[in-house]
């Protein structure tokens, strides 16, 4: 097992709670009505969560199989690019099909924390480095926060 397998595990346990954040914040604006915008930031929460709880625990079995750790975090940070890919196509067409309307502050909030994961990613690939790797999970786990302060700060509007 690698050394920095407490700090993978941290991260996925965070990401875990993160979701569980998101169930119960769902439970509580059912009282209210779920608008389309809540409904749209709290399965993105999740999915974000999720997605960074794999890329974190899958570190240590692909290292114990594989050819070590640079190879392990290559692989997770490949993965990891090819999902922050996706999940925006993903997430720009479920927003336009729920009619969602763009703001200016959480693209500005999403792009920078993309781009940065992106960038961090690519360097994990490049270096083979677990702790670019731990960077990469911070900056993913980051964005299931984004999205979570979004939606305690619809609470006020409500």
């Amino acid at each position: 097992m690698i050394a920095e397998a407490p700090v993978l595990f941290s991260i996925a346990g965070i990401s875990a709670s993160l979701a569980g954040l998101a169930g119960l914040v769902a439970g509580l604006r059912r009282a209210d009505g779920m608008r389309a915008i809540d409904l749209f930031r709290l399965r993105e929460i999740v999915e974000f969560s999720f997605a960074t709880a794999l890329l974190a625990v899958s570190i240590v079995p692909l290292s114990v199989v594989g050819s070590g750790a640079a190879t392990a975090v290559r692989i997770g940070a490949a993965v990891a690019i090819a999902y922050l890919v996706l999940t925006v196509l993903v997430l720009v067409g479920r927003q336009r099909q729920l009619n969602i309307p763009s703001a200016l502050g959480w693209y500005a909030g999403a792009a920078a924390l993309n781009v940065g994961a992106l960038a961090v990613g690519l360097a994990t690939i490049v270096g083979g480095t677990v702790g670019t790797y731990e960077l990469l999970l911070v900056l993913l786990l980051a964005r299931p926060m984004l999205a979570f302060l979004l939606v305690l700060a619809s609470f006020e509007h409500s």
